[in-house]
């Protein structure tokens, strides 16, 4: 009877999926950073460092919404 229930949960996933994907892309953009400034390219780098972060924001918030879609789909009746 569980495993029945657990199946009907699908609303987040795709929320799950995208805030991991953006998570994923956050932490390249943000090692891209790193390496434009080591190679000295002080405006790339902070450019970088911002997309970065704003993909990082993204994907915290798309993971929340995923968290809430899960509590809400779990506490309704079926």
């Amino acid at each position: 009877m569980m495993r029945l229930k657990r199946f009907k949960l699908r609303g987040f996933i795709p929320f799950l999926v995208t805030g991991l994907v953006l998570l994923a892309l956050s932490v390249q953009v943000l090692l891209w950073s790193i390496a434009y400034m080591e190679r000295a390219m002080v405006a790339t780098s902070l450019m970088a460092g911002l997309v970065g972060f704003s993909l990082l924001s993204a994907s915290l918030y798309i993971l929340r919404l995923a968290a809430y879609a899960y509590g809400v789909e779990a506490g309704k009746p079926s």
